[in-house]
């Protein structure tokens, strides 16, 4: 999983089985070096969390993909989106090209995808020739898991768009031009995960702010929830709050309207770090942060007719347990006209 949106650093340093001679395994590890794919290696990264390890070694694999294809290859779909820094749910453990012809065969750790890419879907990053952002996400859009797919055309809208809070409606304006452009790259190429491709680009939203986030959105809205609105302004006791998801409920009832407010929260592993290193972060600096939390909470619930409910890392992988708990303060009846989105679910292999 990707947290810094954007990231272009450069490239690892890959050595080739050819670098280092007839013992090569022997010496790379020798030397500490990690293999990364059939006859390529990568120095380690020092005390990284494991998803950092991840997508190190996933871009490596990039490199060395680079060092041993010839040149002009164009890298897509997930690895065109780990380059550019888009989120990842999980680091690609193949290499994704796309190339004009059909490959004879597919070669272990490198899928070759077929397809024509026009010049203006094409660009460079750190010396690699990749997809652009906008074919990258449509490609992922078609060919990934659409849950997973969600998270890259989140973050690849939010790439492009770089929302702002004070500027929703312009904001808006311009994702709709997006969502135009990206579907018209999903509807010129191949057919199959057209379908798929079109409900994930039409639940996109640009103001997602982290890849889980996103989960508990699409876990939502693939199973019949409306769509949310996402940093949602509330001014309450003088203090202006931003919240992840909100839901606007106006139900009619036996002669009683039911309206509530639905207040959704993912609480991130940095929630509670502000934007400083976490070796810098003081006891005393996170206690502050969780009690101006907790007051953010209790004064959004004073809210009249509010109900909150707060989603952790553990939540993503409970998807059923997680749509209980959002639905159990909404009227059973509805809950049980909700009808899923297929396309959204993964459950459709046509277009």
């Amino acid at each position: 999983m990707a947290v810094t949106l954007g990231r272009s650093s450069p490239l690892p340093r890959v050595i080739l089985s050819s670098d280092l001679g007839a013992n090569a395994v022997r010496e790379a590890h020798g030397v500490g070096l990690v293999q990364v794919c059939r006859g390529a290696f990568v120095e380690p990264l020092a005390d990284a969390p494991d998803w950092a390890t991840a997508e190190h070694l996933a871009t490596a694999r990039v490199a060395a993909a680079a060092r041993r294809l010839r040149s002009g290859t164009t890298f897509s779909h997930e690895s065109a989106a780990l380059v550019h820094g888009l989120w990842l749910l999980h680091a690609p453990d193949v290499v994704h090209v796309t190339q004009r012809s059909k490959p004879r065969r597919q070669s272990a750790g490198l899928r070759r995808h077929t397809g024509e890419l026009a010049p203006s879907d094409v660009t460079e990053v750190n010396g690699l020739t990749v997809t652009t952002v906008e074919r990258t996400i449509a490609d992922c859009a078609k060919t990934m898991h659409p849950r997973d797919a969600l998270v890259v055309v989140d973050s690849g809208m939010r790439l492009l768009l770089a929302p702002r809070r004070d500027q929703r409606a312009l904001t808006m304006q311009r994702a709709e031009g997006l969502r135009d452009r990206v579907l018209g790259l999903v509807e010129s190429g191949p057919i199959h995960g057209r379908r798929q491709a079109r409900a994930v680009v039409a639940h996109a939203d640009p103001y997602a702010e982290s890849p889980y986030e996103t989960v508990i959105r699409w876990i939502a809205v693939s199973r019949g929830l409306p769509r949310p609105i996402l940093q949602a302004r509330f001014q309450v006791r003088g203090r202006t709050y931003y919240t992840d998801m909100c839901w606007l409920f106006e139900l009619p009832g036996d002669g009683l309207d039911f309206r509530l407010r639905l207040l959704g929260e993912y609480d991130g592993e940095l929630k509670y770090l502000g934007d400083a290193p976490s070796a810098s972060v003081t006891p005393a600096a996170t206690s502050r942060r969780m009690i101006d939390e907790k007051r953010r909470e209790d004064d959004l619930r004073s809210m009249p007719r509010t109900s909150m409910v707060r989603f952790d890392r553990r939540d993503v992988s409970r998807e059923e347990q997680a749509f209980r708990r959002l639905c159990a303060v909404l009227p059973a009846p509805y809950v049980a006209r909700l009808e899923p989105i297929p396309a959204l679910l993964g459950r459709l292999a046509a277009q």
